[in-house]
């Protein structure tokens, strides 16, 4: 890009010559029973997604526990990543999480000498692979890698002058907020689905032949043993099992660098929607049937927090299936893909609730999903709907897709940004 007239040289710090550094609260400090349904949300290591906070299923504590914690909350341009585990996991804090806290399995790294460093760059930097690498090697730990405060401080960082830093943050920025926008679209499509889904299928009220919703409108009403509940007269009932060619786990890859083998695991099904750029390659030997296939329902079937996940396959993906704590579900319902997509969708409360086991170690079985009763309304209903969510779900495709160009555009960006290899021109005063 366009030269400056300023040469790009890189000067070195370390961390705590230009940051702070915090780890969360400890112990007896905060307890799970301290959480409380609505207050001021607190961040765990589960919401660090790529350089952004994650909001669903953040836990909540009082305002009490707010003050008593301040030392914890979080500020615009804090950078938090992961203190244990998967250690080189960073999110940057932006002003929608401002006041928020962060849980004792995260660590806090604040600017406090902006005149050296620009936060939204420096979470940029935390993104190189090559410092990634730096941070998963340094860290301490015999079975599981974690960072405390003399680690991060102690890390060492090269940065060009200020103005490139803003100009770097600035580039790379933008495509993230393209790809936060996108996600709110699609976001907005798949609740629009849903909500057609209810009202149709759930408070039954489809339009009627004159128009009309049916039920509100004096519908004809009947009661179904299965479901407990009164149905539209002519619809039914059926099991899981008996409406699908195939419910089924996936299976244990061998992961490998390079294959055109690709496997789902449970980190890519989020919001009721399938990322398989999360996806990994792998070398194992895969069933025909476990090839995944346009229209497959997948549910996250293992561990607190990510059992009960549904995404449907709406696109058709060459040598990809799933891991073993995946569930295909495969239907076999006429022109039913729309439907079944949707219906399991809205079980996920239900799913969870049927799973078993102990804390951490819960599993949804095959044969309970298999099990479980579903409505089944008549045909031309199903085709009607099935018609409009193929519309819907064919514009959510393309908006991923484009996530995806956007994704792979800064990820290709930023090494070269940082090394000077490519320069942006600086802003003109």
């Amino acid at each position: 890009m366009g030269g400056s007239g300023l040469s790009f040289y890189l000067t070195k710090y370390k961390v705590g010559e230009v940051a702070s550094v915090q780890t969360g609260p400890f112990g007896s400090q905060l307890h799970k029973e301290d959480y409380v349904e609505r207050g001021t949300p607190i961040i765990t290591v589960e919401h660090l997604g790529e350089n952004r906070i994650i909001h669903d299923n953040t836990p909540f504590v009082s305002e009490d526990d707010v003050k008593r914690l301040s030392k914890y909350s979080l500020e615009k341009g804090d950078i938090v990543f992961s203190r244990v585990g998967s250690v080189d996991r960073r999110a940057y804090v932006s002003n929608k999480e401002e006041g928020w806290l962060f849980s004792g399995r995260c660590l806090r790294v604040r600017v406090t000498n902006k005149s050296l460093v620009d936060p939204i760059f420096l979470s940029y930097y935390f993104g190189l692979e090559n410092f990634k690498e730096y941070v998963r090697n340094i860290a301490v730990g015999a079975t599981m890698p974690s960072l405390n405060t003399k680690i991060m401080t102690g890390l060492e960082i090269e940065v060009p002058e200020l103005g490139y830093q803003h100009q770097i943050a600035k580039t790379l920025k933008s495509l993230d907020d393209k790809i936060e926008l996108n996600n709110a679209i699609n976001k907005n499509l798949e609740e629009m689905a849903q909500a057609l889904f209810k009202r149709w299928f759930v408070d039954f009220e489809f339009p009627n032949e004159n128009g009309e919703p049916y039920k509100s409108s004096g519908g004809d009403m009947e009661w179904c043993e299965e479901l407990e509940k009164e149905i539209p007269k002519g619809w039914t009932s059926d099991k899981i099992g008996n409406c699908t060619k195939l419910v089924s786990r996936g299976i244990a890859p061998k992961y490998v660098d390079n294959s055109e083998k690709r496997v789902i695991n449970q980190k890519c099904i989020r919001n009721g929607m399938l990322n398989v750029a999360l996806s990994r390659t792998h070398s194992s030997k895969v069933n025909e049937e476990k090839q995944l296939q346009f229209g497959d329902v997948l549910i996250n079937s293992t561990g607190t927090g990510t059992l009960g996940r549904v995404a449907q396959v709406y696109e058709h993906l060459d040598n990809f299936t799933v891991d073993s704590h995946v569930t295909i579900v495969r239907s076999n319902v006429n022109n039913g893909l729309g439907y079944m997509g949707c219906l399991l969708k809205s079980m996920q409360p239900i799913f969870e609730h049927a799973a078993t086991g102990s804390t951490g170690q819960t599993e949804l079985g095959r044969e309970v999903i298999k099990q479980m009763p579903i409505l089944l309304p008549e045909q031309k209903m199903i085709d009607k709907f099935s018609g409009i969510y193929h519309s819907i779900c064919t514009k959510m495709i393309l908006i991923q897709k484009n996530n995806v160009v956007l994704s792979n555009t800064r990820d290709t960006l930023l090494p070269k940004l940082m090394s000077g290899e490519i320069r942006v021109p600086l802003d003109q005063a």
